[in-house]
């Protein structure tokens, strides 16, 4: 588990997509063909954003390129990848609401405090925490963005990925060290991330943070996909190796399937997944 944050908000050596007006000015388009309930022209777009039509011309044809808005008969509406956006905002709403009855009893099990987190555009992204009473408490917090290839979380969700994607990730974010521990290597990562295919859970060996230990197991859909991680974390003197292989390995895939089984998976759904 982390102490410290991604500070950036995109792959590293990425630069900033625009400028604030900018954005501004798409928030602006974006909420007037939300409320419009219609297609709407050039024309009434800027009038609805009051923004120049050349402006609103320009800012569309990005948008539209991005999957963002969409041309139909009449003018423009939101696009497919603002409903794919929306769409995972509901599921982990779902993931979310499924998962915090089994946190807090994985937490009451293991004494340890738990996470709950999805992948989003190659990082881990914390949707949920769980602390045991004591004075100890764990840096990381709901929301925060960590990288995948160094935590139980990441692992746990990588593993479980079509290798094409897990590529993609790898050459986004690269292997950046964390600590001595962090794996770097790129051919080590994926040994590593077949083990975790093999055993049904990740382990963070001090990858990320010094002296914290974690594991995690993956959380699938309905249809058999990764569709987030549980993990279990705490200082590497509680969570010994040999605790984690007898005790919290097992615990953590237990919860993860019982999450699994709230959100419509089966083992069969699985085997469909893998056959794809």
């Amino acid at each position: 588990m982390p102490d410290r944050e991604q500070a950036v908000a995109g792959p590293p050596g990425k630069a900033s997509s625009g400028a604030v007006q900018s954005v501004e000015r798409v928030i602006a388009l974006l909420g007037a063909l939300g409320r419009a309930g219609q297609p709407l022209s050039i024309a009434q777009l800027a009038a609805a954003a009051a923004l120049p039509r050349p402006t609103v011309y320009r800012l569309v044809q990005t948008l539209t390129a991005q999957g963002m808005t969409a041309r139909v008969e009449g003018g423009y509406v939101i696009g497919p990848r603002i409903l794919w956006l929306a769409g995972r905002r509901l599921e982990q709403i779902e993931l979310r609401t499924a998962g915090r009855p089994v946190l807090a009893a994985l937490r009451d099990r293991t004494g340890e405090t738990v996470h709950l987190a999805v992948l989003e555009q190659g990082q881990v992204v914390y949707i949920d925490k769980s602390e045991p009473p004591g004075p100890m408490r764990m840096a990381s917090a709901i929301g925060k963005i960590m990288p995948a290839h160094c935590t139980a979380l990441g692992k746990a969700m990588l593993a479980f990925l079509p290798a094409a994607e897990v590529a993609r990730i790898l050459e986004t974010w690269g292997l950046p060290r964390r600590t001595p521990n962090t794996i770097t290597d790129r051919r080590r990562l994926l040994d590593e991330l077949a083990a975790v295919r093999a055993r049904g859970y990740a382990v963070d060996n001090v990858e990320n943070e010094e002296g914290v230990r974690c594991v995690g197991a993956p959380i699938f859909d309905h249809d058999g996909r990764v569709a987030g991680a549980v993990s279990c974390s705490g200082p590497a003197r509680s969570i010994t190796r040999e605790r984690v292989r007898r005790s919290l390995g097992p615990e953590v895939m237990r919860a993860a399937a019982q999450i699994s089984q709230a959100l419509g998976w089966t083992a069969a759904t699985t085997e469909r997944g893998e056959r794809r």
